[in-house]
């Protein structure tokens, strides 16, 4: 089931002394920030997440490992098994959530994710999102480094 006009999407969290907060776009960490994962699939059936930082630096986040997509799940936020550990890359770390109902190739997204970050990492800016085929639906999220 699809329902019309929503997109799939993550979810970011943040741990805390008092446990953990939920981020929102845009919002600002800094390095040592562990951040949880999670994305809501909204029926779509295989997925990767990747992230690039502000030096271009490329983080595969899901699937782990392996040349396909990961198959999702389709209950509400799904977290994923670990944590990550934002590093002292300035300026921004943005997430990417491809997604398609068809299985497709990891290496499709992490060769988009290199393509562009290529000069933006200079500029500062974070890329607005990836140089994807059509197939593949794409969502964002965005940390601003302090």
């Amino acid at each position: 089931m699809r329902l019309k006009g929503l997109r799939p999407a993550l979810t970011l969290f943040r741990k805390t002394s008092e446990g953990s907060e939920t981020l929102a776009d845009g919002d600002a960490a800094r390095a040592g920030d562990l951040i949880r994962i999670g994305y809501r699939s909204l029926g779509r059936r295989y997925g990767v997440i990747v992230s690039l930082d502000g030096r271009g630096g490329l983080s595969r986040h899901l699937p782990q490992s392996g040349a396909a997509a990961a198959p999702l799940q389709a209950r509400g936020v799904v977290l994923l098994g670990h944590a990550y550990q934002l590093d002292d890359a300035p300026a921004w770390e943005r997430f990417f959530f491809v997604t398609a109902n068809a299985p497709f190739a990891v290496g499709t997204v992490e060769e988009a994710a290199r393509k562009a970050a290529s000069g933006r990492t200079v500029a500062g800016q974070a890329p607005a999102d990836l140089p994807l085929p059509s197939a593949l639906e794409q969502s964002t999220f965005l940390l601003t480094k302090e």
